[in-house]
């Protein structure tokens, strides 16, 4: 069920009221219980394969923290990754690994016939499965002992809020709180029920009313040119950022109201005045796990200058062929690995002269609208249905900036971009100043009346605008 259905309307108030009045040793079993009908709501069958890798990993953690043998351990941990890994490999990339034999060696002028396996992907496998790689590699480091509890072990990898798009829980942070006696908190809730309608105005407001014009141009990119292209690509950056952050306010906000707390996924990251600085504010719970299972393992920043730059790019190339099987994500990981490159060798250029970065707000501004425009030309890479479309985008958009076409090619309509306007307007003066602080929080400060006016407002304009848009997709990393 998407959260933005009728079916988790009816689902979230039957488990939150269950879940407080449960006493605190059933909660886990009752949660338990909650996030197996939350899965088998998209695909039953596909239960068996979570339920399958949670008992692999589970007893691979078990087994490693009863060895005491350096290398046997080490090869439990191994055994235990591949394993988990397996799932993920032969739904994600079995089809994509067949398809790309085939184009080499059609290459080759090999002749070969298209051939590829019937595979639906398990919703969420991609996230549930780094959790679990993330908690056999804690186990193994001593960061955390291994989980005796299988029921709380299962109710890490399966927790319904952020089972499907994240954020990529760690292990030490969801045992302490599952082990925690809780009691109803009145302020945490409001605090929860806002994240979640400001998580749905972003998704069902903003992201789908600005799909409509980002598919109408890159379904049909060969078919447009010039400022039509651009606006198509500024407008995804908006999009995707509107419905994963707002994907990402929902889950917590879920969380919340069970008085679990899932790590900030999100902290303004068109407002980062670098690439290496977006990705600490972007898809945080995913920059930090390649961070901390793949770039540190394999170097880091101890090795030299030409071996870290090899262990950004592995990681960024990782990061791509993570997001999907298609070589457009590989391509666009790979210019984000490109751009921390050139970033990190400019960097220390310039240092070596022994000059200082300026602090003036000119300069802020100017690396924050250069970082901007570099991470919205490499969304056009990962929203292009193929290398050969983002390339013709590429060659093609800057090919003329007649307003009239553009605003034919798009569909838009006068109403259409002011609508589309407020939107991004909200969303750049709202995230400047949650920069600073907390917005939701600070409507405590408001008068009762006030604040229920601002709900009823916001949640009108949720209903209403969703159901003028004719639009009802899923969140975009779904299919991730």
């Amino acid at each position: 069920m998407l959260f933005n259905s009728l079916a988790f309307a009816f689902f979230m108030p039957l488990v939150f009221f269950l879940y407080w009045a449960l006493p605190h040793k059933l909660r886990w079993m009752m949660l338990l219980i909650a996030n197996a009908m939350f899965y088998m709501s998209w695909e039953p069958k596909y239960l068996l394969v979570i339920v399958a890798m949670t008992i692999v990993s589970y007893l691979c953690a078990r087994l490693m923290e009863k060895s005491k043998n350096g290398k046997q351990k080490k090869v439990i941990l191994i055994v235990g990754i591949l394993l988990t890994l397996a799932s993920l490999l032969f739904f994600k990339y079995t089809n994509f690994t067949l398809s790309s034999i085939g184009q080499i060696l059609k290459m080759c002028s090999v002749p070969v016939g298209e051939y590829t396996l019937k595979l639906m992907m398990p919703i969420g496998i991609s996230f549930y499965t780094f959790q679990m790689v993330g908690y056999l590699a804690d186990v193994y480091k001593g960061k955390i002992t291994a989980q005796h509890h299988i029921g709380k072990y299962a109710l890490f990898v399966s927790f319904f809020p952020n089972i499907l798009s994240g954020p990529i829980e760690r292990a030490g942070n969801m045992f302490v709180q599952f082990d925690e006696e809780k009691t109803f908190d009145y302020q945490e809730t409001v605090y929860g029920l806002r994240l979640i309608l400001l998580g749905f105005l972003k998704k069902m407001v903003f992201a789908d009313s600005m799909s409509k014009y980002v598919d109408q141009i890159f379904d049909h990119a060969t078919q447009y040119q010039g400022l039509g292209l651009i606006i198509a690509i500024i407008l995804f950056t908006f999009q995707i950022y509107c419905d994963f952050s707002g994907y990402s306010d929902i889950a917590i906000g879920v969380a919340r109201l069970l008085g679990i707390q899932l790590m900030t996924n999100f902290k303004q990251p068109y407002y980062a005045g670098s690439v290496k600085e977006f990705w600490s504010r972007w898809h945080i719970s995913l920059s930090s796990w390649f961070r901390d299972y793949v770039y540190i393992p394999l170097g880091g920043n101890r090795v030299s200058k030409a071996r870290r730059n090899l262990n950004l790019m592995i990681t960024f190339l990782a990061s791509g062929l993570w997001h999907g099987a298609n070589w457009t994500y590989v391509l666009w990981g790979g210019i984000h690995g490109i751009y921390q490159i050139v970033e990190n060798t400019v960097t220390e250029l310039i240092h070596g002269k022994g000059k200082k970065p300026s602090t003036s707000v000119f300069n802020r501004l100017l690396h924050v609208l250069l970082t901007f425009i570099l991470v919205s030309f490499a969304w056009m890479f990962f929203r292009a249905n193929s290398i050969s479309d983002a390339w013709y985008i590429m060659t093609h958009m800057f090919s003329g900036f007649d307003w009239n076409q553009a605003m034919a090619d798009t569909t838009m309509s006068y109403l259409s971009i002011a609508k589309t306007s407020a939107a991004i307007l909200f969303l750049v003066v709202f995230d400047f100043f949650q920069q600073k602080r907390d917005l939701l929080k600070d409507m405590d400060r408001l008068k009762l009346p006030v604040r229920w006016l601002i709900y009823v407002l916001f949640t009108v304009i949720v209903i209403v605008l969703s159901l003028h848009n004719g639009v009802k997709q899923e969140f975009i990393y779904f299919k991730f």
